[in-house]
């Protein structure tokens, strides 16, 4: 077992805790009414192949916040049991971890690929995704995104 940043493990080892870590990021934010979708790995391995992909080490997600909604967010996570690690403010993101998985919230306003979302099917369960899809993940992985290359770990955009 490979670990990973703050002693977390890879989400495709342990796919049922990452699956409940998801939900519950996702409950989160609806009770808060904040606007939320699974963007960069999650988001590729879900659209792609339909799981997690094997060499990614986090749920990557992303909320459409202001900066009082993002206060809320970090203390509705502190409050169901993350516990809230760095804080990257030049890529507007943070790393909460709960039952050694490691969850990278990004902050972003409704514009570009984060205006609307839609919705994918994966592991029986309806997912919100930055749309269009096609291009966002064209964006960020490049044309050949549809191929599973572990080589291609770029991330080119960042909305």
């Amino acid at each position: 077992m490979k670990l990973f940043p703050y002693d977390t493990i890879g989400i495709a080892e342990i796919p049922d805790i990452a699956d409940r870590i998801l939900d519950e990021y996702f409950r989160i934010t609806s009770k808060l009414g904040i606007r939320a979708c699974l963007i960069y790995g999650v988001c590729l391995g879900f659209v792609r192949d339909g799981d997690y992909l094997a060499v990614d080490n986090d749920l990557d997600v992303a909320a459409i916040v202001n900066e009082e909604k993002w206060i809320a967010l970090t203390q509705a996570m502190v409050g169901n049991g993350f516990e809230q690690k760095d804080v990257f403010p030049l890529d507007q993101h943070t790393h909460f971890v709960k039952d050694r998985i490691l969850v990278d919230v990004f902050w972003r306003k409704a514009k570009g690929f984060y205006s609307e979302f839609e919705s994918i099917e994966c592991k029986g369960k309806s997912y919100p995704v930055p749309a269009p899809i096609d291009e966002y993940l064209t964006a960020v992985y490049g044309g050949n995104w549809r191929v599973d290359d572990p080589e291609n770990h770029g991330i080119g955009y960042e909305g």
